[in-house]
């Protein structure tokens, strides 16, 4: 059975890509693992850590905007600082502030005002989720961009092997002091991944270039100076089609992040330590469809495949939605967390590549980062607004995820529609 298994794996082209990677797309993804298990483990339970510290629902909410409002400064800048001093060096010092400090903080979390620190730390990952992205696609294929998406994708879905512990730690020691021992393993364990990218990466070619053409400039002036990018970006109308579809999938994925396990626990009657068999289940699905399915859609058109991952998503929302306490409710969150999975699996690459695929070159860096300053500027009221709305129902955040979506899968077909013209955009 096993070699089977192993053989199926094998002729994934994915796990191929992985292996035969060399240069910074290695330093970037072999470390991955390090980064993505512990994350993974400790997410699902962040927000009933909150909770058991005393945070109302509406309190997360406010937590999770302010860490948007720290994602707007960041984003907005981190164009100019991944140009100023490299891709390389850029991810490793933002990589450390926005996680390895924040991740201690949040072990020692006392009440609302630790997790605003943290919130505020945290926030710099919109830095590196710029300069990180770049280091490990500049010198790459157009063709690989998205496979490469879809692997950090699945080398953080490796946590699914090691989810079990998190229940029996639950169960033996109890949530809060589980989640304070995660926090520390996870800080020590991401402070070890940042070193090896350091240590094996290279800077880029394009990450040379950007370095020597603002070598002598103030970070003032590279920032005025991002004015002209940002109007030539705004009036590219396949852009703002992009954006329009990349906010729409942060905010849900902020509000999922932080609501799914409040409903899953307070709503359906699932306990805190069960709640590891659906993030396992979603986990092992992803992974086989990143394995198997996303080497199928990788080089297709946008349309077919973001729409069918936007659909499978808003249905799984509306069942949990559905979903009453007790049996009946636990066996639609199993078809529910089935469904999100395969659509994570599609829509998580496919955004993540769309922004790199459309911007130049040369002004990667700045592009990105204003638009993702932009689009955390858009979405930094709605956590704390719905928020409100999850004091009177934790289904109603997922209402608002089924809006968004919809209003994604509106832009996906207007993008489609434009033609040609770019080819890169591939839709």
């Amino acid at each position: 059975m096993m070699n089977k298994i192993k053989a199926l794996l094998m002729k994934s082209g994915m796990l191929r890509m992985l292996l035969s990677m060399k240069g910074n797309a290695r330093a970037c993804l072999w470390p991955e693992p390090l980064w993505g298990i512990p994350y993974n483990l400790y997410l699902p339970y962040a927000s009933l850590f909150m909770a058991a510290l005393g945070l109302s629902p509406a309190e997360i909410g406010y937590v999770a905007s302010i860490n948007i409002v720290s994602q707007v400064v960041f984003s907005t800048i981190s164009g100019v600082l991944t140009d100023k001093f490299g891709r390389r060096w850029t991810t490793f010092i933002f990589d450390t502030l926005a996680w390895s400090v924040p991740e201690f903080i949040w072990m020692a979390s006392q009440n609302f005002t630790w997790f605003v620190a943290a919130a505020i730390f945290n926030g710099a990952w919109r830095v590196t989720e710029n300069s990180w992205s770049l280091l490990l696609i500049d010198d790459m294929d157009e063709e690989d961009i998205m496979p490469a998406f879809s692997l950090t994708q699945m080398l953080g879905l490796l946590s699914a092997f090691f989810a079990p512990l998190s229940k029996l730690a639950i169960d033996a020691f109890g949530l809060v002091p589980t989640m304070r021992a995660l926090y520390f393993i996870t800080g020590v364990s991401m402070t070890i991944k940042f070193i090896l990218v350091q240590v094996m990466s290279t800077e880029t070619r394009a990450g040379r270039r950007r370095m020597e053409a603002t070598r002598g400039k103030s970070i003032f002036r590279l920032i005025y100076e991002c004015k002209d990018v940002y109007l030539r970006t705004v009036m590219d109308r396949r852009m703002l089609l992009t954006f329009g579809i990349y906010a729409a999938y942060s905010l849900v994925t902020t509000l999922v992040n932080t609501y799914w396990a409040l409903l899953v626990c307070q709503e359906l009657g699932v306990a805190e330590g069960d709640v590891v068999f659906f993030t396992t289940l979603r986990s092992v699905v992803t992974l086989l469809c990143v394995l198997l399915l996303v080497p199928r859609i990788s080089h297709m058109p946008i349309k077919k495949p973001m729409l069918w991952g936007l659909f499978m998503h808003m249905a799984s929302m509306a069942m949990l939605m559905l979903a009453p306490c007790g049996a009946a409710g636990v066996c639609l969150l199993f078809v529910s967390t089935v469904l999100e999975a395969v659509a994570l699996s599609i829509l998580a690459p496919i955004t993540s590549s769309l922004i790199f695929i459309n911007a130049e070159e040369e002004e990667r860096a700045r592009v990105c980062g204003l638009i993702y300053g932009t689009i955390a500027l858009m979405t930094a009221v709605f956590p704390g607004v719905i928020g409100l709305l999850a004091e009177r129902s934790l289904r109603l955040p997922f209402a608002v995820c089924m809006v968004f979506f919809g209003f994604a899968a509106v832009l996906t077909v207007r993008l489609s529609r434009i033609g040609k013209a770019n080819e890169k955009a591939r839709a």
